[in-house]
C-alpha cells in the first residue's frame, strides 16, 4: 500500500516537472516574442540641446530654452566625474550592473505593494526602464504600460549595453528647474562642467531626479538637503555639509543681448563678443544712476558699448531692470527721438563735401533760415541767439539754427541717405520729417547711433555691430580721414562748448581727446550721450518706455554722468582718440576767433584751426573791423538790432540795398492771446541811410508796423536803387 502511494507521488512529480518545463518554455517563448515584437521609442538616446550663448571668454551667459528645458546639454560618459555615476546608481538603481533591464528582486516587492493596494503605487523602475519611460512620454502607469516598459527595457539592454544606456540616461534625466542632463545640472547648480564636480556636489545632484519639484534646492532647500543625506546613507558615507550652490543670477547678466542673439539660428553654441566683466560693471553703474534719477521721473536707462574698430558689442543693457515693469523692452534697439545727436553727421558731410570748414561762419540769428524754411522757428536750449559763430562753436554748443542752416546747404534728401549709409536708418521717410529731422524729429536706435558715432574715432570708417566672434567685419568709409579728424577734434574741444556746457560738465576731459555728443528731445522725453575712447564707443539713453516726460532731465544731467563713469572705466586701457594731422592730410592755419578768417591785429583772439587742403582761408579778417567796432555782413542786421548783440556789432552801411525785414516770402502769424498793439514788426533794410518805404503803393515812414491779416507788397528806395518784397500775415 505504501509502495503504491509512493509510485503515484513520483508520477505526479514527473508530470509536474513536465508541465512546469512546458510552462517555463512557453513563458520564455512568450517573453522572447514580446521582447522581439515590442517597439522601442523613436529617437531613443537623442538629446535636443538648447542653444548656449557664451561670452567672449567662453563663459556661459544664457541659453535659448525649449518646451522641454531651459538648458539641455549632452556629455560623453567618459567625461562625467566617477562620483556622479556611483551616486546615481546608489540613488536610482543599485543592481544596475546585475540585472538585464528589469530588477526582479525589486520588482517582486513592487508587485506585492501594487497587489495589496489594488493599483500601481511602486514601479521599482531600473535606469533602463526610466530611460524608456522618458522617451515614451505620457503619464499613464497602468499594468499594460508597465509590461510594455519592461519588455522594452529587456530589449534595449540586449541592443545597447550598460554604458550606452547609462550615458543616455544621464543626458536625458530631469534635475529640476528645467535643467536636463547632468551637464546642464552641473552648470546650472554649481557653474561647472560635470567632469569637474566635487564628490559631494555629485551626490547632491544624484538625489534630485527622484522628485525634481519636491527637491528643488532653490525653492525647497530643506527637502533637497534631506534627500542629499539619504543618498549619503545609500553610499554608506558619513553625513556631510550640503554643498553651496552657484549664483543663479548669471542668466540675467545680459538678457536683452541674449534674446537678440539667440533669436537668430546660429547653431548649438555661440561664442559672442560680450565682455562679461564690463557688462557687470555697466549693470552696476546703471543701477546706481537709476536710483539717482528716479525722483526726477526717470524709470529706464539703456547702454551699449562697442569696439569701434571691429564692431564687437562688448556690453548691452536694454533697461534698468529686466524683471521690473516694462523692463523687457530693449532700449538699445527701440527707436526714440534723436534730439541733437545727428548734428555731427551733418557737419561731417558738409566738411567732407567741401561746403564748410571748422572755421566757417554760420548764422545763429532769428531770420537765418526763413528763406529756406519760412514756417520753421527753432530756438536754442538757452533761448539765446549768438549771431555769427564758427562751425566749431556751433557744433560743440549744439546750436539749432546753424544746424538747420547747414542742412539747407547739404540738402535734406542727401543727408537722409547719408544717415542710412552711416548705419543710422531713420524710422520714416524724409517727407515726414522736414527740417526737424536734424533737431530730434528723426527716431534712431541707440545701437545704430553708437555704431555710427564710432566712425568719428575710426578715421571716417563705419563698422557694423557684431554679436558673435565669428561674424565678419563689415565696414563702410562714410568720409575721408581728414573730415573725421576735424569732427573728432571739435567734439573733444571743451573750450569750444563753453557757451552751453561750461567748464566742468561730465563731457570735460583734461589731456585726453574724447569726442562726444549729447541730445535732449523736445519735452524732455529722451536724453542721450554718446562718445568714444581710443578703442570703444559708448552710447547711453535715458527716459521712459511709456513715453512719459522726465522732470526736465537733460542730457548733461541724465545720461552724461552714466556715460562718463563708463568712459572712465575704459580710458586707462584705451586712452583717448589719437589724431595725426599729417596722416589725416590736414593743414593748420592761425585764424581769427571772430570771423574764421586769417588773423589780423584787430582780431579779439586767434587760434590754430585744421583744414582739408585747399579749404583754408586766404583772406584776412580786417574787413570785420572798422574804427574799433565789429562790422558784420548784411545777413546779421536783424540780430545786430536785437538785445542778443553781445558784440555791439554794426552792419556795413555800404553795398547792395537789401530788405532784411519783412523778407520776401515771409509769413507772420497773429497770436490770438496777445494785444494787437504788441504784434508789430520793424521794417529794416541795409545798404544805406534814408531809405524810403512803401506798402501796397502807399508811403510808410519806416520803423514799426502793426500786423494785420493780408498779403502785402513792400518797396524800399534809396536814391535810384529799389528793392521789393512780398509778405503775408495770417
Amino acid at each position: 500500500m505504501a509502495k503504491g502511494r509512493s509510485s503515484v507521488w513520483r508520477r505526479w512529480i514527473r508530470r509536474g516537472f513536465v508541465v512546469g518545463g512546458v510552462l517555463l518554455v512557453t513563458a520564455w517563448g512568450l517573453l522572447e516574442v514580446g521582447i522581439r515584437s515590442v517597439e522601442l521609442p523613436e529617437g531613443l538616446g537623442e538629446v535636443h540641446e538648447t542653444v548656449r550663448l557664451l561670452d567672449r571668454g567662453g563663459g556661459v551667459i544664457s541659453e535659448s530654452g525649449k518646451a522641454e528645458a531651459r538648458s539641455w546639454r549632452s556629455v560623453k560618459l567618459a567625461e562625467v566625474d566617477g562620483w556622479v555615476i556611483r551616486a546615481t546608481l546608489a540613488a536610482e538603481d543599485r543592481r544596475f550592473y546585475q540585472h538585464s533591464g528589469v530588477d526582479v528582486v525589486a520588482l517582486g516587492g513592487s508587485l506585492w505593494r501594487n497587489v495589496t493596494s489594488g493599483r500601481v503605487v511602486s514601479g521599482a523602475s531600473t535606469i533602463t526602464q526610466q530611460l524608456i519611460k522618458l522617451h515614451a512620454g505620457g503619464s499613464q502607469r497602468g499594468w499594460k504600460e508597465k509590461v510594455v516598459e519592461n519588455l522594452a527595457a529587456l530589449k534595449l539592454e540586449r541592443k545597447w549595453g550598460k554604458q550606452r544606456i547609462l550615458e543616455a540616461y544621464l543626458n536625458r534625466i530631469d534635475y529640476g528647474n528645467r535643467l536636463r542632463g547632468i551637464e546642464a545640472a552641473a552648470q546650472g547648480y554649481f557653474a561647472k562642467a560635470a567632469a569637474d564636480l566635487e564628490p559631494m556636489e555629485a551626490v547632491f545632484l544624484a538625489g534630485l531626479p527622484q522628485a525634481p519639484s519636491r527637491y528643488n534646492p532653490w525653492t525647497h532647500p530643506e527637502a533637497a538637503a534631506s534627500r542629499y543625506r539619504q543618498v549619503l546613507r545609500y553610499l554608506e558615507m558619513e553625513d556631510a555639509e550640503v554643498p553651496s550652490l552657484a549664483d543663479r543670477g548669471r542668466s540675467q547678466l545680459a538678457p536683452h543681448f541674449s534674446r537678440h542673439v539667440l533669436g537668430r539660428a546660429y547653431g548649438a553654441e555661440i561664442r559672442s563678443t560680450l565682455d562679461s566683466d564690463l557688462q557687470a560693471e555697466v549693470l552696476r553703474i546703471v543701477e546706481k544712476h537709476t536710483t539717482r534719477l528716479r525722483p526726477s521721473g526717470v524709470s529706464q536707462i539703456a547702454v551699449v558699448v562697442l569696439d569701434h574698430r571691429t564692431g564687437k558689442v562688448k556690453a548691452w543693457c536694454g533697461s534698468s531692470d529686466w524683471e521690473g515693469k516694462g523692463g523687457q523692452i530693449d532700449g538699445v534697439i527701440t527707436a526714440r527721438s534723436s534730439g541733437s545727436t545727428l548734428k555731427p553727421f551733418l557737419y561731417l558731410r558738409a566738411i567732407d563735401e567741401g561746403l564748410l570748414t571748422a572755421a566757417s561762419l554760420v548764422p545763429d540769428t532769428p531770420d537765418a533760415i526763413r528763406a529756406e524754411y519760412a514756417d520753421y522757428d527753432p530756438r536754442n536750449y538757452d533761448e539765446r541767439f549768438w549771431g555769427p559763430v564758427r562751425v566749431r562753436e556751433a557744433l560743440a554748443n549744439s546750436l539749432n539754427i546753424p544746424a538747420v542752416h547747414v542742412l539747407a546747404q547739404v540738402g535734406a534728401r542727401d543727408f537722409h541717405r547719408f544717415l542710412s549709409r552711416s548705419g543710422i536708418p531713420l524710422k520714416r521717410g524724409l517727407d515726414e520729417y522736414g527740417a526737424g529731422m536734424i533737431l530730434g524729429n528723426g527716431e534712431v536706435r541707440l545701437l545704430d547711433l553708437t555704431a555710427g558715432f564710432g566712425a568719428f574715432a575710426n578715421g571716417g570708417v563705419y563698422v557694423a555691430p557684431r554679436f558673435r566672434e565669428a561674424d565678419p567685419v563689415r565696414h563702410i568709409a562714410i568720409s575721408g580721414k581728414g573730415a573725421a579728424a576735424v569732427l573728432t577734434d571739435i567734439l573733444s574741444d571743451n573750450d569750444a562748448r563753453l557757451k552751453t556746457f561750461g567748464l566742468r560738465s561730465p563731457l570735460a576731459f583734461e589731456g585726453v581727446r574724447v569726442p562726444c555728443k549729447t541730445g535732449t528731445s523736445s519735452g524732455f522725453h529722451d536724453a542721450w550721450t554718446v562718445g568714444a575712447t581710443g578703442r570703444h564707443v559708448v552710447g547711453v539713453w535715458v527716459g521712459n518706455f511709456d513715453g512719459r516726460a522726465m522732470d526736465e532731465v537733460a542730457s548733461v544731467t541724465g545720461p552724461a554722468p552714466v556715460w562718463r563713469e563708463i568712459i572712465d572705466l575704459l580710458l586707462p586701457e584705451d586712452g583717448g582718440v589719437m589724431i595725426d594731422p599729417a596722416d589725416a592730410g590736414l593743414v593748420s592755419v592761425e585764424i581769427c576767433t571772430l570771423s574764421g578768417l586769417l588773423g589780423c591785429p584787430e582780431s579779439p583772439g586767434k587760434l590754430v584751426e585744421w583744414f582739408l587742403p585747399g579749404s583754408e582761408p586766404t583772406e584776412e579778417a580786417s574787413g570785420f573791423f572798422r574804427n574799433g567796432k565789429i562790422v558784420l555782413p548784411a545777413e546779421y542786421a536783424l540780430w545786430c538790432k536785437s538785445g542778443h548783440n553781445y558784440l555791439a556789432a554794426e552792419v556795413s552801411a555800404g553795398g547792395e540795398l537789401k530788405i532784411i525785414q519783412p523778407m520776401d516770402g515771409s509769413v507772420f502769424l497773429l497770436d490770438a492771446d496777445l494785444p494787437a498793439e504788441r504784434q508789430e514788426i520793424e521794417f529794416i533794410a541795409v545798404g544805406g541811410e534814408e531809405v524810403r518805404w512803401e506798402i501796397d503803393g502807399e508811403e510808410f515812414g519806416g520803423g514799426f508796423w502793426r500786423l494785420s491779416p493780408g498779403r502785402y507788397h513792400v518797396k524800399a528806395t534809396l536814391t535810384e536803387r529799389v528793392v521789393e518784397s512780398v509778405f503775408e500775415v495770417k
